[in-house]
């Protein structure tokens, strides 16, 4: 029986407070130790786990893995065991289920055991696979950088600042959200509302998540690099449905044909990803979409909201440019200056998009004793919340959204004759039309891109909560939650 191993590298620069600085994850030394067991070493910088102090959270690494069948040579999802006592880890790393996947385990995450910030060194994991059938097999291990949203109450909208703004009924005020129990829509006092109704929410039932209960949530925007080894996995059809090179001139920077797609800017933000390319990325990693509710709780924490404030807290924004530094290296980034009181983003008209047009580094702002302000990171340590890519999101204006359950991706996708397609109940469009500007009625985006000017950026801002294009455009791209 073979076996390889993959390696995911994700550098980013450290930050002064500690629940910000996770970065540089690198998986070596796979080998397959029995018939059903997969060892290797992870390590990665700058980890934490806070319980005494706000945000009280930590970071992770989801891994999940991969196995070809060398007689077909295709690709497809590995099971693991769902028993936590199956699988080792060395300190100061525990191995932790999160039991959402029901009866099986899609993969598992990788976090401190304990209170404690620093680096994970070459730290030893064997995970047992489940169910493995008889044959011959290549094995690839994946791990995407993952932060931890904790259960919380919070609150949506901004005041009526922002366009679009959710608002607690016929109000000025934000809407509480402390439970994940049904909410209804309508001007009546505990329902969400908006004061225009082009923006107006429908009723959001129990299932549909609100972003009260815990979750993680990736990081960092999907990147180049994470696009192209997901699309190098696929079977030929697939791969031809789900492969976007770009273009250069926006900053995506992939050669190749499958299944030996290069990016070249792996560390970049991926841009032009369909709502149908998305929406695979999930289901093949296990993930899922996040709603709008999530978006806001992810950016705010549960601080009460600032009037047109962006994902750092404050109104105040900066934007990346005029100059790039170490363009298109692990560790670009940029020398603007920050206003003092503010956070920053790549966006809008000015400088930066005028020279460079297109996404940064996932990541990009975050150096040695950057703060969550001077980093652009939100309450919890999520970076590029504001700016650089648009977040894809599950709308809550129309029914197709709020009949969205929260159900993860099972890491396979459709076959022939329609390949490449996540196929998970509940999931809106997921065969949206990628020609047509009004084939998705279930999506919405939220965040801002770095060619959108400063108001669609902030946490609040609703102006693209119903977007209806299956299109690859070139300011949109995502990252998913579980």
């Amino acid at each position: 029986m073979k076996d390889t191993y993959f390696i995911i590298i994700v550098f980013f620069m450290s930050l002064s407070r500690p629940d910000l600085v996770a970065n540089n994850i690198q998986i070596s030394n796979v080998s397959l130790t029995n018939d059903s067991t997969l060892s290797f070493n992870i390590s990665w910088d700058n980890s934490w786990r806070i319980s005494n102090a706000a945000p009280y959270n930590h970071d992770a690494v989801w891994i999940f893995i991969k196995r070809k069948d060398c007689a077909l040579g295709q690709w497809s999802h590995v099971n693991i065991d769902t028993n936590v006592l199956t699988h080792t880890v060395g300190a100061p790393l525990e191995v932790y289920i999160d039991g959402k996947d029901g009866s099986v385990a899609k993969g598992l995450f990788l976090r401190r055991s304990s209170d404690g910030v620093g680096n994970v060194s070459n730290t030893a994991v064997s995970i047992r696979m489940s169910a493995l059938p008889v044959g011959e097999f290549d094995f690839r291990v994946l791990g995407i950088e993952m932060v931890q949203i904790p259960q919380d109450s919070f609150q949506v909208g901004d005041g009526n600042t922002s366009t679009g703004s959710f608002k607690d009924g016929n109000s000025s005020n934000p809407l509480w959200i402390t439970s994940e129990g049904a909410i209804s829509a309508g001007s009546a006092p505990g329902s969400i509302y908006t004061a225009v109704s082009t923006y107006r929410p429908v009723a959001l039932p129990a299932a549909y998540p609100k972003g009260y209960a815990e979750i993680y949530c990736m990081k960092y925007e999907i990147s180049q690099g994470q696009y192209v080894d997901f699309v190098n996995l696929l079977t030929s059809d697939q791969g031809a449905a789900r492969q976007s090179k770009g273009s250069t001139t926006y900053r995506t920077n992939i050669s190749g044909t499958w299944p030996v797609l290069i990016a070249n800017t792996p560390h970049r933000a991926m841009n032009y990803l369909a709502w149908t390319d998305f929406l695979a990325y999930m289901d093949w990693a296990a993930l899922r979409p996040m709603t709008e509710l999530e978006f806001e709780k992810i950016c705010r924490g549960p601080g009460a909201p600032v009037a047109g404030e962006y994902a750092w807290g404050s109104s105040i924004i900066t934007d990346a440019g005029p100059t790039v530094q170490n363009d298109g290296s692990p560790t670009e980034g940029v020398s603007n200056t920050i206003t003092a009181g503010g956070g920053i983003a790549n966006y809008g008209s000015g400088s930066l998009s005028s020279v460079v047009r297109g996404p940064l580094r996932c990541g990009f702002a975050a150096n040695a004793g950057t703060t969550r302000l001077e980093a652009g990171a939100g309450y919890y340590g999520v970076m590029e919340l504001t700016g650089n890519v648009y977040e894809r999101a599950i709308t809550t204006r129309h029914t197709a959204g709020s009949g969205f359950t929260g159900n993860l991706g099972d890491g396979e996708l459709s076959v022939a004759p329609s390949a490449g397609y996540a196929n998970q109940s509940s999931w809106p469009n997921q065969q949206a039309s990628i020609s047509s500007n009004s084939s998705v009625s279930g999506s919405a985006l939220r965040g801002g891109g770095w060619n959108a000017s400063a108001s669609y950026h902030r946490v609040s801002d609703r102006s693209y909560s119903y977007y209806q294009s299956g299109q690859r455009g070139l300011n949109i791209g995502g990252r998913g939650v579980r």
